[in-house]
Protein backbone atom coordinates (compact mmCIF):
# COMPACT_ATOMS: atom_id res chain seq x y z
CA UNK A 1 0.00 0.00 0.00
CA UNK A 2 3.02 2.51 0.67
CA UNK A 3 4.10 1.82 -2.84
CA UNK A 4 1.65 2.49 -4.37
CA UNK A 5 0.99 6.13 -2.65
CA UNK A 6 4.10 6.68 -3.12
CA UNK A 7 3.87 6.04 -7.07
CA UNK A 8 0.64 8.13 -6.92
CA UNK A 9 2.56 10.95 -5.49
CA UNK A 10 5.55 10.51 -7.68
CA UNK A 11 3.04 10.67 -10.90
CA UNK A 12 0.69 13.69 -9.61
CA UNK A 13 3.84 15.53 -8.97
CA UNK A 14 5.39 14.92 -12.63
CA UNK A 15 1.65 15.66 -13.86
CA UNK A 16 1.45 19.54 -11.52
CA UNK A 17 5.16 20.35 -12.63
CA UNK A 18 4.34 19.61 -16.50
CA UNK A 19 1.05 21.70 -16.19
CA UNK A 20 3.40 24.60 -14.19
CA UNK A 21 6.11 24.92 -17.38
CA UNK A 22 6.06 24.13 -20.53
CA UNK A 23 9.94 24.07 -21.99
CA UNK A 24 9.83 25.89 -25.05
CA UNK A 25 13.61 25.53 -25.77
CA UNK A 26 16.32 24.42 -23.61
CA UNK A 27 20.51 24.20 -25.29
CA UNK A 28 23.31 23.09 -22.40
CA UNK A 29 25.39 22.24 -25.64
CA UNK A 30 26.59 19.24 -24.13
CA UNK A 31 25.16 16.89 -27.22
CA UNK A 32 27.47 19.21 -29.86
CA UNK A 33 30.90 17.64 -31.08
CA UNK A 34 33.61 20.23 -29.42
CA UNK A 35 34.42 22.72 -32.99
CA UNK A 36 30.67 22.71 -34.05
CA UNK A 37 29.56 25.16 -35.36
CA UNK A 38 26.29 26.91 -34.48
CA UNK A 39 25.52 29.15 -36.56
CA UNK A 40 24.95 26.34 -39.10
CA UNK A 41 22.80 24.00 -37.08
CA UNK A 42 19.42 23.49 -38.42
CA UNK A 43 16.85 23.31 -35.66
CA UNK A 44 16.29 26.30 -33.56
CA UNK A 45 19.92 27.55 -34.90
CA UNK A 46 21.93 30.23 -33.50
CA UNK A 47 22.31 33.47 -35.19
CA UNK A 48 25.24 36.42 -34.91
CA UNK A 49 25.32 39.78 -34.80
CA UNK A 50 28.66 41.71 -35.54
CA UNK A 51 29.98 38.68 -36.91
CA UNK A 52 31.53 36.99 -34.43
CA UNK A 53 32.09 33.01 -35.17
CA UNK A 54 30.06 30.56 -31.93
CA UNK A 55 31.47 27.38 -31.59
CA UNK A 56 31.00 24.82 -29.23
CA UNK A 57 34.22 24.64 -26.83
CA UNK A 58 35.05 21.69 -24.28
CA UNK A 59 36.67 21.57 -20.56
CA UNK A 60 36.46 18.77 -18.40
CA UNK A 61 33.82 20.58 -15.88
CA UNK A 62 34.69 24.50 -16.57
CA UNK A 63 31.26 25.20 -18.09
CA UNK A 64 28.30 26.11 -15.84
CA UNK A 65 27.35 23.73 -13.10
CA UNK A 66 30.99 22.03 -13.86
CA UNK A 67 29.45 20.66 -17.29
CA UNK A 68 31.90 19.94 -20.36
CA UNK A 69 30.35 22.14 -23.46
CA UNK A 70 29.17 25.37 -23.63
CA UNK A 71 29.33 27.94 -26.60
CA UNK A 72 31.73 30.26 -27.13
CA UNK A 73 32.32 33.58 -29.31
CA UNK A 74 35.34 34.51 -32.02
CA UNK A 75 37.11 37.57 -30.54
CA UNK A 76 35.73 40.52 -33.08
CA UNK A 77 34.27 43.06 -31.64
CA UNK A 78 30.22 43.45 -30.53
CA UNK A 79 30.27 39.64 -30.29
CA UNK A 80 26.11 38.55 -29.71
CA UNK A 81 24.53 35.32 -30.10
CA UNK A 82 20.94 35.75 -31.31
CA UNK A 83 18.04 33.49 -31.12
CA UNK A 84 14.43 34.33 -32.94
CA UNK A 85 11.40 32.85 -31.31
CA UNK A 86 7.68 33.53 -31.99
CA UNK A 87 5.88 33.62 -29.24
CA UNK A 88 2.35 33.83 -28.38
CA UNK A 89 0.19 37.13 -27.08
CA UNK A 90 -0.28 37.45 -23.15
CA UNK A 91 1.73 34.10 -22.29
CA UNK A 92 5.02 35.14 -20.00
CA UNK A 93 7.90 33.27 -20.80
CA UNK A 94 11.15 33.32 -18.83
CA UNK A 95 14.58 33.02 -20.59
CA UNK A 96 17.53 32.26 -18.78
CA UNK A 97 21.25 31.80 -19.29
CA UNK A 98 24.98 31.48 -17.93
CA UNK A 99 27.57 33.86 -18.74
CA UNK A 100 31.24 33.92 -18.78
CA UNK A 101 33.71 36.20 -19.74
CA UNK A 102 37.14 35.03 -20.71
CA UNK A 103 40.89 36.55 -22.41
CA UNK A 104 40.11 40.04 -21.07
CA UNK A 105 43.87 39.93 -19.31
CA UNK A 106 42.53 41.65 -15.79
CA UNK A 107 41.13 44.82 -17.88
CA UNK A 108 37.85 45.14 -16.27
CA UNK A 109 35.75 47.09 -18.56
CA UNK A 110 36.43 44.95 -21.12
CA UNK A 111 34.61 42.31 -19.39
CA UNK A 112 31.48 43.86 -19.67
CA UNK A 113 28.32 42.34 -21.61
CA UNK A 114 24.32 42.19 -22.16
CA UNK A 115 21.85 39.82 -21.94
CA UNK A 116 18.51 41.33 -23.38
CA UNK A 117 15.11 40.26 -24.47
CA UNK A 118 13.71 42.38 -27.28
CA UNK A 119 11.03 42.76 -30.24
CA UNK A 120 10.65 44.95 -33.19
CA UNK A 121 13.69 46.82 -35.88
CA UNK A 122 15.81 49.28 -35.22
CA UNK A 123 14.01 52.74 -34.36
CA UNK A 124 11.12 50.35 -33.35
CA UNK A 125 12.33 47.82 -30.76
CA UNK A 126 10.57 47.12 -27.64
CA UNK A 127 13.17 45.89 -24.68
CA UNK A 128 11.07 42.92 -22.65
CA UNK A 129 13.93 43.11 -19.93
CA UNK A 130 17.91 43.66 -20.10
CA UNK A 131 20.65 42.51 -17.75
CA UNK A 132 23.61 45.50 -18.16
CA UNK A 133 26.67 43.51 -16.67
CA UNK A 134 29.28 46.02 -15.87
CA UNK A 135 33.05 44.47 -14.81
CA UNK A 136 31.60 41.09 -13.86
CA UNK A 137 35.52 40.24 -14.05
CA UNK A 138 36.81 36.86 -15.74
CA UNK A 139 36.35 33.17 -15.36
CA UNK A 140 33.68 33.58 -13.65
CA UNK A 141 30.01 31.81 -14.74
CA UNK A 142 26.60 34.02 -14.21
CA UNK A 143 23.59 33.18 -14.20
CA UNK A 144 20.37 35.73 -16.21
CA UNK A 145 16.82 35.15 -15.66
CA UNK A 146 14.46 37.63 -18.22
CA UNK A 147 10.65 37.10 -17.16
CA UNK A 148 8.60 38.81 -19.83
CA UNK A 149 5.07 38.95 -20.97
CA UNK A 150 4.36 39.21 -24.88
CA UNK A 151 2.08 42.40 -26.00
CA UNK A 152 0.73 42.31 -29.23
CA UNK A 153 2.62 43.14 -32.33
CA UNK A 154 5.64 42.14 -30.63
CA UNK A 155 5.32 38.32 -30.93
CA UNK A 156 8.68 38.11 -32.76
CA UNK A 157 11.62 38.13 -30.08
CA UNK A 158 14.73 38.15 -29.94
CA UNK A 159 17.18 36.67 -27.15
CA UNK A 160 20.30 37.62 -27.03
CA UNK A 161 23.63 38.12 -24.96
CA UNK A 162 26.13 41.36 -26.16
CA UNK A 163 30.06 41.62 -25.44
CA UNK A 164 32.02 45.05 -26.37
CA UNK A 165 35.52 44.69 -26.79
CA UNK A 166 37.37 43.29 -29.15
CA UNK A 167 39.96 40.50 -28.29
CA UNK A 168 37.53 39.43 -25.20
CA UNK A 169 35.83 35.58 -25.44
CA UNK A 170 32.14 35.55 -24.71
CA UNK A 171 31.36 32.10 -23.00
CA UNK A 172 27.35 30.97 -23.08
CA UNK A 173 26.08 28.00 -21.35
CA UNK A 174 22.29 26.81 -20.25
CA UNK A 175 20.44 28.94 -22.72
CA UNK A 176 16.92 28.86 -22.45
CA UNK A 177 13.02 30.11 -22.55
CA UNK A 178 10.14 28.65 -20.66
CA UNK A 179 6.59 29.19 -20.89
CA UNK A 180 5.44 29.86 -17.40
CA UNK A 181 2.06 29.13 -16.37
CA UNK A 182 -0.19 29.98 -13.07
CA UNK A 183 0.65 32.83 -10.63
CA UNK A 184 4.36 34.31 -11.76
Amino acid sequence: MKISRTIVLVVLGFVFNGYAQNANYSQDFESFEKGTNLLKIKKKRFNSWGGATWTVSQTNKKGNNKSDKFATSGDKVNATLVQYHNLEVGKTYLFKVAVKITNAGGVNWKTNYAVKVISGAKGNTHIYGENNVKEPGENKWREHKIVFTVLEGKEKVALQVYRWAEGITLNVDDFSLTEMFGDN
